[in-house]
């Protein structure tokens, strides 16, 4: 799976908690979510938030589970992302049509990072998210170097725009 959609899954899980300030790492295959506002209750909202057959193979191996926690932090595993993907697929089929659509969510605004990240080849990165004010995303090339950047939310909105827009150009 691609960096856009894995991060469009963990930010729509995200999504029902509101949390505004958090740090997310690219750790192997996984992704860990930090943040003061992850709390005990955060966490049991996100797991009530998703699918049953998700949810019934977190809660029956809790020490295999696909999504880890602890106060404070969250990982999510491949399979959890997958399971995340579809159920944020079949959520997404609405009768209104792409454009009309809200893109300010953490979701659209991760899946624009991830698709960067895809364009870049990077290998490792981690994100620091500090809503409303900006997003520092910092990653390695397939060369080894390390790139900074900075976006606003609105820079990111833009982007997100205009990442859209080629989508929609080269499926027609």
């Amino acid at each position: 799976m691609t960096y856009s959609k894995e991060l469009r899954a963990v930010g729509q899980s995200l999504e029902t908690t509101r949390i505004e300030v958090f740090e997310l790492e690219k750790q192997e295959r996984s992704y860990l979510v930090r943040g003061r506002s992850i709390t005990p209750t955060c966490q049991w909202i996100i797991k009530n938030g998703i699918n049953e057959t998700v949810r019934d193979t977190w809660i029956s191996d809790a020490e295999n589970s696909p999504i880890k926690g602890g106060e404070g932090w969250l990982r999510y595993e491949p399979q959890i992302l997958a399971r995340l993907d579809a159920q944020g697929q079949k959520k997404r089929r609405s009768p209104l049509p792409a454009q009309a659509q809200p893109t300010s969510k953490p979701s659209q605004y991760l899946r624009t990072l991830g698709e960067h990240l895809d364009r870049v080849e990077a290998k490792a990165f981690t994100i620091s998210w500090d809503h409303p004010y900006s997003v520092a995303l910092s990653y390695q090339t397939p060369d080894g170097q390390t790139q900074e950047r900075t976006f606003s939310f609105e820079k990111l909105h833009e982007l997100g725009f205009h990442m859209r827009f080629r989508r929609s150009t080269r499926s027609a």
